[in-house]
């Protein structure tokens, strides 16, 4: 059982009127480097939720990019009663055609859920269920299932919201319920729980420039059999894909020829989370004894303090993979011994380039590259 603490801390975000504060959970791999055991931990507890809430209801489970993209896959493919997954994105997919909702507190405001082969996904599931890492008020979440209500009006579909945080009130959570929308989550937290903690004066200032690096190119490695999990798919086929991925993975890792006692890094890329954090898992079990941590990059631009209880402490800017206009971010790096970054993008020299400088930046010289698909 996880307790508030090892699951909650308050960051601020940088330059947001809409909302200053979001909550960075230190044991979900997304901003903080974590063991990938103790963050499929936390997602496993989560499933349990799901599992016991929709005894023998087959689910189409979707994810909200991007910080919830592992959780909703691990969720998936451990629940036990998932058909099918995928997630939510800010990305373009060439052929795609999409349903368009917004996050009015984010600093990147607008989701899309494609509709590409959802029509399938929504025959074979007899609920869908929203996968996040905090639910505050729902109203994003509902945002989609009134679009998915008017796409889909001749039939009768049930929702659920499932979450590790959930920061709802009483009468917002029996509103739901009346609506036929269940909430469940690992913790229940007071609402704006302790964001008067971000009013503080002892933020550092940041580069706002990406690095550059003109050295020596690091190795890259391409696996087969890609999942867009942008795009619905059967739950069987992502296990089998994921499987494939992480074998092939390993080879280039080469977890043999790794020193006892090794710091290793797997760093996913923005919405591709779950395949490195996979990857990271099974490193960890089949050698434990090396120091295996898992985080990704992100949009999410976000202030950093030495403040030794504030949850970041460094930030470097980067190009992103995906597209070389625009800037994302990697928080609290530190040096390994190894380090693979996992990416599903056709990576652009300008964002390739700010990666292995940031990592260089923290004395990472061993480092590769491990790309899946190419999606754009």
């Amino acid at each position: 059982m996880f307790r508030l603490e090892d699951l909650v801390t308050v960051a601020r975000r940088e330059n947001n009127p809409k909302r200053k504060y979001l909550y960075v959970n230190p044991l979900q791999g997304k901003h903080i480097p974590v063991s990938p055991a103790l963050a499929m931990g936390v997602f496993s507890e989560t499933a349990a939720r799901v599992r016991a809430r929709y005894p023998g209801e087959r689910l189409l489970v979707i994810g909200f990019a991007e910080t919830a993209t592992a959780i909703g896959a691990a969720l998936a493919l451990m629940a036990g009663n998932a058909s099918w997954y995928y997630a939510t994105s800010r990305e373009d997919i060439p052929g795609a055609e999409y349903l368009f909702f917004t996050e009015a507190h984010s600093h990147a405001t607008e989701q899309r859920l494609a509709v590409n082969g959802l029509d399938a996904a929504v025959a074979g599931a007899d609920r869908i269920v929203f996968a996040e890492d905090e639910v505050t008020t729902g109203n994003t979440i509902m945002n989609i299932v009134g679009l998915l209500r008017e796409r889909y009006q001749d039939q009768e579909l049930r929702f659920g919201i499932v979450s590790i945080l959930n920061s709802m009130s009483d009468t917002r959570l029996r509103e739901l319920q009346e609506q036929g929308v269940y909430c469940d989550y690992l913790l229940r937290i007071p609402f704006q729980y302790r964001i008067d903690s971000v009013d503080r004066d002892t933020y550092l200032r940041t580069a706002a420039e990406p690095l550059s690096d003109s050295g020596a190119a690091v190795p890259v490695f391409r696996t087969e059999g890609y999942w867009n999990a942008r795009l619905p798919a059967p739950v069987p086929e992502i296990r089998a894909l994921t499987e494939r991925f992480t074998e092939e993975a390993m080879g280039y890792l080469d977890p043999a020829g790794i020193p006892a006692g090794a710091r290793v890094l797997v760093l996913g890329t923005e919405e591709f989370m779950y395949p490195g954090l996979s990857l990271g898992a099974r490193l960890e079990q089949e050698r434990p004894d090396l120091q295996v941590r898992f985080h990704a990059t992100t949009r999410s631009p976000i202030e950093v303090s030495p403040d030794p209880d504030y949850p970041l402490h460094s930030r470097e800017t980067l190009v992103s993979l995906y597209d070389r206009s625009r800037r994302t971010f990697i928080y609290n790096l530190e040096r390994y011994d190894r380090v693979l970054a996992v990416t599903d993008a056709a990576p652009c020299p300008e964002g390739l380039g700010s990666l292995v400088a940031a990592l260089r930046k923290h004395g990472n010289t061993n480092i590769a590259l491990v790309k899946w698909g190419d999606f754009q």
